[in-house]
């Protein structure tokens, strides 16, 4: 952290109602200067092209959404951000096997990271960095952000939705319980390898879809949020939009059509085709279609 601020922000009017009752302003105000002082022109949240199709999707509920991005599990160096995450799944994650997140299949098989290599990644560490660092003030500028999604949203004549977890798993329910009090407009929501029984009471605009990989016990995990009326994400060996049709003795709902796993029907298994390094998967992270 900067010991001077050099930031000047001035919460608008929105803002100012959403945060009465949980900061005081001109703490508030401090937090956020904090938080952009050390980020500069990094923001927090994002898109991608997975949540640009969830945009541009026709559809008669239509919905802007946001993402975050941080370096997954433990390849930041400073925190394990998805401590549930198993070997097969750290192996191929999309937050860095994939796209302009991609390290490269040997830096992969060897844990090896090079943040610096480029703005994506540069900027993905810095937001950890603040995370580890001064959650305070990035819980702040998540509000400040998630505001300004909002009121975007709203001059589209649209709907907001925001996912926090591009590559994480923070349990966000637990670490910052404000956020889906003060928008309870916003239909937030996630992938999770976290055992049902740490998630289940999780807020009504928070929705969770379970990630399938591996192990057993993380298996065990996924038949039980499917019992209890969640999803269950599963990655296939197989081509966009050729998916099987059940698995397990359930239908497979094709994932890669959208990101809003929200609208998908409930007690179904949410089919993904394996992208980047996970079409070399070895582990059995990635299911035969």
């Amino acid at each position: 952290m900067t010991n001077q601020s050099v930031s000047n922000y001035k919460p608008n009017a929105s803002v100012i109602e959403r945060i009465s009752g949980h900061y005081e302003l001109t703490e508030f105000i401090a937090l956020v200067n904090e938080a952009r002082d050390y980020l500069g022109s990094t923001n927090l949240f994002g898109t991608s092209y997975k949540i640009d199709l969830s945009n541009e999707l026709e559809s008669n509920d239509p919905y802007l959404t946001n993402v975050m991005y941080m370096p997954p599990a433990d390849s930041s160096g400073l925190k394990n951000f998805c401590p549930f995450a198993t070997d097969g799944c750290r192996a191929v994650c999309l937050g860095v096997g994939s796209g302009r997140m991609n390290h490269g299949y040997k830096n992969l098989a060897n844990r090896t990271f090079n943040w610096n290599k480029d703005n994506t990644s540069k900027a993905q560490l810095k937001r950890a960095e603040l995370f580890v660092n001064n959650q305070s003030a990035f819980i702040a500028l998540m509000i400040v952000e998630i505001d300004k999604h909002a009121a975007k949203a709203a001059a589209k004549g649209l709907k907001a939705a925001t996912r926090p977890n591009g590559s994480t798993d923070i349990l966000f329910e637990h670490v910052a319980p404000q956020l889906f009090v003060m928008f309870k407009e916003i239909q937030f929501y996630d992938y999770t390898k976290a055992p049902l029984n740490t998630r289940i009471n999780k807020p009504a605009n928070y929705h969770l879809t379970f990630s399938f990989a591996e192990t057993l016990k993380n298996q065990t995990e996924a038949a039980k949020y499917v019992a209890a009326g969640f999803n269950a994400a599963v990655v296939f060996k197989a081509e966009k939009h050729q998916l099987p049709e059940t698995f397990k003795g359930q239908p497979v709902i094709d994932g890669d059509i959208h990101d809003m796993r929200f609208k998908d029907a409930a007690g179904h298994y949410i089919g993904l085709a394996a992208k980047g390094a996970a079409k070399h998967d070895t582990s059995g992270f990635v299911q035969a279609a």
